[in-house]
């Protein structure tokens, strides 16, 4: 029952900032692309792990002044996270799929064809598998958390055309996205311990 609040308030959210741009001018894209991700704590540090991230946004003008390079992001995605750590006598995969919502301030250059994002991109998460060496490890998979709460983002965009421009984006959790914290690392404290994600993309947008 908690999850699903979550989700639904999530929802109501992203609805809720979405409603405020009606009566101001905005965009709508829509985005595709490829992660390369990793997980800070699982004793692996590579951008190997590979997945899918897609999804749609729109943009909207701060204030009243529809000229303004200053306008506000929001957006809903899927994206594939997760990492794969091991050497030549143990493999482990990590695969976590999520429901993103990034909010993000941005700043617009070049006649609007360069955008600087940055901002949050909390997440649910809908899947999550565990493999080591083949075999599932479903104790593992549970003790990943239902949030992502404070996932750091930052998006550099650049349009060749008024439609077309391709995107790359940078996220790194700042909050463990395991419960399990008896290992791993920390993030600005040592208090705040556990398993982070963290991930490079880069993907195709079209504007309508």
């Amino acid at each position: 029952m908690k999850h699903y609040s979550i989700r639904i308030a999530i929802t109501a959210l992203c609805m809720a900032i979405a409603g405020s741009a009606t009566a101001q001018r905005f965009d709508a894209t829509a985005t595709a692309g490829l992660n390369m991700c990793q997980i800070d704590g699982d004793g692996a540090g590579r951008y190997n792990h590979p997945g899918l991230r897609a999804g749609v946004g729109t943009s909207f003008s701060l204030g009243s002044d529809e000229q303004s390079p200053w306008r506000m992001v929001v957006e809903l995605a899927f994206a594939q996270k997760g990492s794969m750590a091991g050497d030549e006598y143990f493999q482990r995969n990590i695969s976590l799929n999520y429901v993103e919502l990034p909010v993000m301030l941005s700043y617009n250059m070049l006649d609007n064809r360069l955008r600087l994002a940055a901002g949050i991109a909390p997440a649910v998460l809908v899947g999550a598998r565990v493999t080591d060496d083949g075999s599932d490890n479903q104790p593992l998979a549970d003790t990943y958390k239902p949030l992502d709460l404070l996932p750091l983002t930052a998006a550099v965009r650049y349009r060749f055309t008024d439609h077309l421009g391709i995107e790359g984006r940078y996220e790194n959790s700042m909050l463990s996205i395991s419960s399990n914290q008896g290992s791993g690392t920390y993030r600005i404290v040592r208090d705040n311990k556990g398993t982070f994600s963290r991930l490079l993309s880069i993907g195709l947008t079209y504007t309508f």
